[in-house]
């Protein structure tokens, strides 16, 4: 047990002194700090549909029972589209009191009408013009909500990858603009600093709540996705 605890407190310990040996070598040497930043447009490739079987009646069990069985009959038929099972996913599932409220000569009060229960999925489509198609005979399968409809890239790992080199090349750019009016060089990067929230992804959706059955393929534009990251670099300057 001592070999495997030992090396993580080594490193533990290391840690904040060579956390404080960076910032003693930024403070001992003339520096400066600047947020280089990189983005671009992609064209999104997967759709990404939510939708939820709602079902009412007048007790819990009642309830519960008929969303189960919808719930599954919705299931079946997005794997009957040929979607792997790996995209299907389960967001939420309730079952809640459902009140109205009553009037009488006194006083007003809520009074149950029954049970509310509810079950959302999300369901991954890797061709998005068959996705307003899906989404169609899902409706007709069962679906009374479709919550929303968002879209992704699946090539972002790589487009980051690119964009974060673009970044620190837009900080060493940043940095030497600088430079000219003080007469000195840009030297050793003393810290590399990824910002909170650096990378995000501005997603155009579309959102609807339709509860009647859709005769025709519902029509979804993805648009585009801006893709961007901000990186906070500090560099030693140099004569």
């Amino acid at each position: 047990m001592r070999k495997s605890v030992l090396p993580i407190l080594v490193l533990l310990g290391l840690a904040p002194d060579m956390a404080l040996a960076q910032a003693a070598l930024k403070d001992s040497v003339p520096h400066i700090t600047v947020t280089g930043h990189a983005s671009m447009e992609v064209v999104p490739d997967i759709a990404i549909l939510s939708l939820a079987v709602v079902t009412e009646k007048p007790t819990a069990d009642a309830a519960a029972a008929e969303n189960a069985r919808a719930a599954q009959t919705l299931i079946a038929a997005v794997k009957a589209q040929g979607i792997d099972a790996r995209d299907i996913q389960t967001q939420s599932v309730a079952l809640s009191p459902d009140y109205e409220e009553m009037n009488d000569a006194t006083r007003t009060k809520p009074v149950l009408r029954g049970y509310v229960a509810r079950n959302m999925i999300a369901v991954r489509v890797h061709a998005i013009d068959k996705a307003g198609t899906l989404a169609s005979r899902l409706i007709d399968a069962g679906a009374n909500e479709l919550e929303d409809v968002s879209f992704a890239y699946e090539h972002e790992a790589e487009a980051y990858g690119k964009l974060r080199d673009e970044a620190m090349r837009d900080a060493q750019r940043r940095a030497k603009d600088y430079l000219p009016s003080i007469g000195l060089s840009l030297g050793r990067v003393l810290e590399i600093a990824p910002l909170a929230g650096g990378e995000t992804r501005t997603n155009m959706a579309f959102a609807a709540a339709p509860r009647a059955r859709a005769a025709e393929a519902i029509p979804l534009e993805p648009g585009t996705l801006t893709l961007q990251t901000d990186v906070q670099v500090t560099f030693e300057l140099t004569h």
